[in-house]
């Protein structure tokens, strides 16, 4: 966790901010299993899930661009979505599932997505019964519990380019 409550970030001892850009500094050096952008919303109903919109990369580059190392991930953070969806369903919470480009998502080296909770229905207080909260932490908790054995990490992409050599026509 990098905060506890909805707060403006404090400065830390130096005098800086924790950035959202911090955050994903933080998971990334943690080498996390998964990570989980946790919200609330007061609009739209249930559950809404995002996974990173970047396009699938076909491994892990030795220089990864900060605002694109989720590519490598994005196939396994759409996994980590399906499972979570289907726990929520199976626990009967509505859910929109969905791709955004959210920041600090974008910089995660780890399965990653977003995760906003939503009215249960018209009635925006809902957010905060008690009941639908348990309901939605069980179903998510649920569908982790075997997450760290199935996680692969992509594969690495080589940092040697080996020229196309051929030999010279005499």
């Amino acid at each position: 966790m990098t905060r506890e409550a909805d707060n403006p970030p404090e400065p830390d001892a130096t005098g800086t901010a924790l950035t959202l850009d911090n955050r994903a500094g933080i998971a990334n050096h943690a080498r996390a299993a998964a990570c989980f952008l946790l919200h609330a919303t007061g609009s739209g109903t249930g559950v809404h899930l995002y996974h990173s919109e970047l396009d699938a990369a076909a491994g892990v580059s030795p220089v990864e661009p900060w605002l694109t190392a989720q590519a490598a991930w994005v196939p396994q953070s759409q996994e980590l979505e399906k499972q979570i969806a289907t726990a929520l369903t199976r626990a009967g919470v509505a859910l929109v599932t969905n791709s955004a480009s959210v920041r600090p998502l974008d910089s995660l080296s780890c399965p990653a997505m977003v995760v906003e909770l939503a009215p249960q229905g018209d009635d925006p207080d809902s957010i905060n019964d008690g009941d639908y909260q348990q309901r939605v932490a069980q179903a998510v908790a649920g569908a982790l519990v075997f997450w760290p054995t199935r996680v692969q990490p992509p594969l690495r992409l080589s940092t040697i380019a080996v020229p196309n050599r051929t030999e010279p026509q005499p």
